[in-house]
């Protein structure tokens, strides 16, 4: 995609040409003026022909002007911009595929259907009124809606990701429109993600990954840390999710991570220690259902006579965020596709602002 000037009698038109023209997700969009694509600009401080991501398998390349024109049409306001810019920049870190950009092109065709999730932390949250708590999900506030929607026009727009053609997702998930959530630091017992991962409290950065749609985790009568994490883990293991292995998102409710982390005391690499060693299924279960697999010397252990296969590679496959509502004993889990990063290590990109 290339930017291109289109003119109009009325926004309205010109929002019915862009849909004409296959350039939304079949949602109203903000008509992407001159004055405001500058304004994006200057909320990142870049310049407009600055490449922020190239993608060698269909030679497509992402600048910050083509960026800043599907953001507005997002929504995005001009402060979003940078994190936009930030989430793009993850996406172009080598280690997405351990230095085969394949895999970042594959997370987005393949028919595994993950959706480019963000994770946004740090004082950004709170700047831009980012929901990091109940309906997590949900369309409940505009940075996340615009911040995600951005980033899937982007894909869209500007990658050539679209249904009909390299997007082949055979069932795919609402994150497609857009995926992007907050941590709820100040509902944590533990270090946020972004300090766990060599940030300062007072940096903003955003965490990307392609992953599968949240899964549920409830459990309200649990009153043990064990009990809790023993769930959430059970939910890892299922035999539909688990086989790919590689990292991992748990999303854990307040009222959880209150039980874990302050009731209990354990440190969050405590948890997630546990959250490992439970992160698994007999091989004879995979058999049974029939799946295919190679044994696995990093994955495969036995113990007490039977062999399991582990869903991850090392505790630091799990990234561990609280968030969500404080009101009932729910949290949930990601889990990733095509997004084969060294074990323990996550794709955390620092938010630029002039």
């Amino acid at each position: 995609m290339t930017a291109a000037t289109v003119t109009g009698e009325s926004e309205s038109a010109l929002s019915d040409e862009f849909a004409r023209r296959g350039w939304t997700d079949g949602l109203p969009v903000t008509v992407p003026t001159a004055e405001r694509v500058r304004a994006c600009l200057l909320a990142a401080g870049r310049e407009p022909d600055d490449v922020l991501l190239s993608v060698e398998e269909n030679r497509r390349e992402v600048t910050v002007r083509l960026a800043a024109v599907n953001a507005v049409l997002a929504g995005c306001a001009a402060e979003h911009f940078p994190v936009v810019v930030a989430a793009i920049e993850g996406w172009a870190d080598r280690r997405w595929g351990a230095g085969d950009r394949t895999y970042f092109y594959m997370s987005n065709a393949s028919t595994g259907g993950g959706a480019q999730l963000t994770v946004v932390n740090g004082p950004v949250r709170q700047a831009l009124g980012m929901n990091s708590g109940t309906n997590l999900y949900a369309p409940a506030a505009h940075a996340n809606v615009a911040i995600g929607r951005a980033l899937r026009l982007i894909l869209r727009n500007v990658l050539g990701f679209t249904p009909d053609s390299l997007d082949q997702a055979t069932q795919g998930h609402p994150g497609k429109l857009g995926f992007c959530i907050a941590e709820n630091e100040e509902k944590s017992p533990w270090e946020p993600l972004h300090v766990e991962h060599g940030f300062g409290a007072q940096d903003s950065t955003v965490m990307v990954m392609s992953g599968r749609g949240p899964e549920p985790i409830e459990n309200r009568t649990g009153t043990s840390a064990e009990g809790i994490l023993y769930t959430i883990a059970d939910t890892l293991s299922r035999l539909g999710a688990m086989m790919p292995g590689g990292p991992v998102v748990v999303v854990m409710g307040p009222e959880h991570a209150d039980l874990v982390g302050s009731k209990h005391g354990w440190s969050k690499q405590e948890a997630k220690q546990f959250l490992y060693e439970n992160f698994r299924r007999p091989v004879a279960d995979l058999a049974r259902a029939e799946l295919k697999f190679r044994p696995d010397p990093v994955r495969d252990r036995t113990e007490g006579g039977i062999t399991y296969r582990y869903g991850a590679r090392d505790p630091g496959d799990i990234a561990l965020i609280v968030a969500g509502g404080r009101n009932a004993g729910i949290s949930s889990v990601i889990t990733s596709w095509c997004y084969a990063t060294p074990p323990g290590e996550f794709i955390v990109a620092p938010v630029r602002v002039p």
